[in-house]
């Protein structure tokens, strides 16, 4: 893996999401498209597949699968049991810090030193527990300081171990913008920054950048592939997801924190984007993620 600028590591972002180690319930059926973080997970027991892009890969018993961020469908045969690690790590504009050479998979007999960090990093998270579903593995707690401290140098000693795989299997980081792109940087922060519960005002976005709306929207789209309003949906498909499968927020209330006037106008929108409505995702764990 080439050397990365130690000047830009300070800046680094990385947030651990989840470590679970469980069967997964939606089973025997095609997902919708669903927005997965970057990630690893470990078959112990069954057989998946997953789309991703225009590539279809089977992942059968004792295979590792690296996730990229971004969009896919999966398929799970019944009594299939995963570990499973889910994290961001952003440079300060925003861009992931490996985006390319990932959706890949691997014997998992190669990778015993992540399998062994792996386990580690559960039992660090959950003690003795046997099984931990993704549903339980990301909902809300409030940790001491000294706990949420000693959890967080577990997932930067497993990140590390991670780290090294991909330098083995070959797969590079990506680099973050250097001074030239400081306007694409800003565009994103933007919309990063822009409430969910308001409507989009690109023309508020673009101000001051020296950019017009349609050229806004050519820089995101070269950058990202997708449009401001293509943007700020997926983070809101994204937030409505973690309040279902993490808290017990009334649909009302979750519709309102995502600009929607009514709960049953939110209803109407996850079933499009997630294939089932918000109650049953909340009753099924919301296990999509794997």
């Amino acid at each position: 893996m080439p050397a990365i600028d130690h000047l830009d590591l300070p800046g680094l972002r990385c947030e651990w999401l989840w470590v679970y180690d469980a069967s997964v319930p939606g089973v025997e059926t095609w997902s919708k498209e669903i927005l997965v973080p970057p990630g690893v997970f470990f078959v112990l027991k069954g057989m998946g597949r997953i789309q991703a892009g225009d590539r279809e890969l089977e992942l059968p018993q004792g295979t590792a699968f690296f996730s990229a961020p971004g969009m896919r469908r999966q398929w799970f045969e019944r009594g299939t049991r995963l570990l499973s690690v889910g994290f961001r790590a952003t440079w300060p504009d925003g861009l992931p810090l490996f985006k390319e050479g990932l959706d890949c998979a691997e014997p998992a007999a190669r990778l015993r030193k992540l399998h062994l960090a792996t386990r580690q990093l559960y039992r660090s998270a959950h003690g003795r527990l046997r099984s931990v579903t993704y549903r339980e593995a990301t909902r809300p707690s409030a940790p001491s300081l000294a706990e949420w401290c000693r959890r967080e140098a577990s997932f930067r000693a497993w990140f590390a171990v991670y780290i090294d795989a991909l330098a083995r299997l070959g797969v590079p980081s990506a680099p973050g913008r250097r001074a030239g792109d400081e306007r694409m940087g800003e565009i994103i922060r933007r919309l990063d920054a822009w409430p969910l519960s308001k409507p989009l005002v690109v023309a508020g976005i673009a101000a001051g950048l020296d950019c017009g709306e349609r050229r806004l929207e050519q820089l995101l789209a070269a950058e990202l592939g997708l449009t401001p309003h293509a943007h700020l949906n997926r983070r809101r498909i994204e937030a409505a997801r973690r309040l279902l499968a993490g808290t017990s927020t009334p649909l009302k209330q979750i519709a309102h924190e995502l600009g929607l006037r009514h709960a049953s106008h939110f209803t109407k929108w996850f079933r499009r984007h997630a294939g089932m409505t918000p109650s049953a995702y909340r009753d099924c764990g919301g296990d999509e993620a794997a």
